[in-house]
């Protein structure tokens, strides 16, 4: 059996995780900005957040994208380790 895709597999989800951990800052400012235009344009479902939530909002979200951004991280180069030592 081929190691060929499985260790594309997992290194793409090794890359995924490295850079979600290395933007998670940009990714939760942008991430705050999308959903607070939505939540301008349509009060009437959600109010906008205030400036303080704003604030929380961004902090929740970057430690989010840190965390699964390590989980991906972390487990792929558990399963890279494992296909690389399969028979």
């Amino acid at each position: 059996m081929s190691k060929t895709f499985p260790i594309i597999q997992w290194g793409c989800n090794a890359g995924l995780g490295a850079s979600l951990l290395y933007w998670a800052s940009q990714l939760s400012v942008r991430y705050n900005a999308w959903t607070t235009s939505l939540r301008e344009r349509y009060p009437y479902v959600n109010k906008p957040p205030t400036p303080q939530m704003q604030d929380l909002n961004t902090k929740i979200m970057m430690w989010l994208f840190r965390v699964v951004g390590a989980l991906f991280f972390l487990l792929s180069i558990v399963a890279l380790i494992g296909v690389l030592n399969s028979r």
